[in-house]
């Protein structure tokens, strides 16, 4: 008895998959939107993590240079901004998988933050954005001033 196997090549196991991707790439929201100049801009991707006095944020952001990534908190808002240009090539395309273009993310943060105190580093290719915590205003006990301590208040009118 004879069995046939089916062999795979890699381009028909990719070819397979692509489909499936962009239906996660559209649920999610990291479908690519086309802007006039023909500039792809993707929604950036990120891990957020919440540690006991601070937020971190990593985000991928391979190829793009420093100089290219832009970080900025205005009204409450932490924008996220990073510019990666197609690669000079000398031949043809046979699968272009990694994107090109501008990727971008806003976040509304928590009010508990120290706006002043964030940071951005960016060392192979991750952006780490550090959102420190506000310290927690702790309750203050007001003293109950009896008769004779009366007059240190203002008198009202009566």
């Amino acid at each position: 008895m004879m069995t046939a196997a089916r062999m795979l090549v890699p381009g028909s196991l990719m070819a397979g998959a692509r489909p499936i991707d962009r239906l996660f790439e559209q649920f999610l929201g990291y479908e690519a939107a086309i802007r006039e100049d023909g500039t792809p801009t993707y929604a950036l991707p990120l891990d957020i993590l919440e540690t006991e006095d601070a937020y971190e944020l990593h985000a991928t952001v391979a190829g793009v240079p420093e100089d290219g990534v832009e970080v900025t908190f205005e009204g409450g808002m932490l924008s996220i901004a990073a510019k990666a240009v197609p690669f000079e090539t000398q031949g043809t395309f046979i699968r272009q998988e990694r994107p090109w273009g501008n990727w971008s993310r806003k976040l509304e943060l928590p009010k508990e933050i120290d706006p002043a105190k964030i940071a951005a580093q960016f060392e192979n290719g991750v952006l780490t954005v550090r959102v420190p915590k506000a310290a927690k205003v702790q309750p203050v006990r007001i003293a109950i001033g009896g008769a004779d301590k009366a007059s240190a208040l203002p008198k009202g009118r009566g």
